[in-house]
């Protein structure tokens, strides 16, 4: 399943996805609490990711599943920094849209 962003519909985001790039760039920076729930909002994005895909494929989907979370993170900030208008939810999809292509 390959989608681009730029053509997917919108769909609404709930809780720390809707959080800014420069909010997760100042998360990280200070190490806050916000920079958790931030990486753990993305990692439920990616199983509700590979969910999705299990029900639509009728088969396994282990999207990340040898990302560490260390990666994770630095990914995310650097698309952070260099998408300062996007927010944590477009920094996901971008992740796991990057992911699928490597499948």
């Amino acid at each position: 399943m390959a989608f681009s962003i730029d053509t997917m519909a919108d769909w609404t985001v709930k809780g720390e996805g809707a959080f800014s790039c420069p909010e997760y760039v100042d998360a990280k920076r200070s190490n806050s609490a916000k920079l958790y729930s931030s990486i753990s909002w993305v990692q439920g994005f990616i199983t509700g990711v590979n969910y999705q895909r299990s029900l639509s494929k009728d088969s396994n989907s282990a999207i990340a599943q040898d990302l560490a979370p260390t990666s994770m993170v630095l990914w995310i900030d650097d698309y952070c920094r260099e998408n300062l208008v996007d927010d944590l939810a477009d920094a996901a999809a971008a992740l796991v849209k990057g992911l699928i292509e490597k499948e």
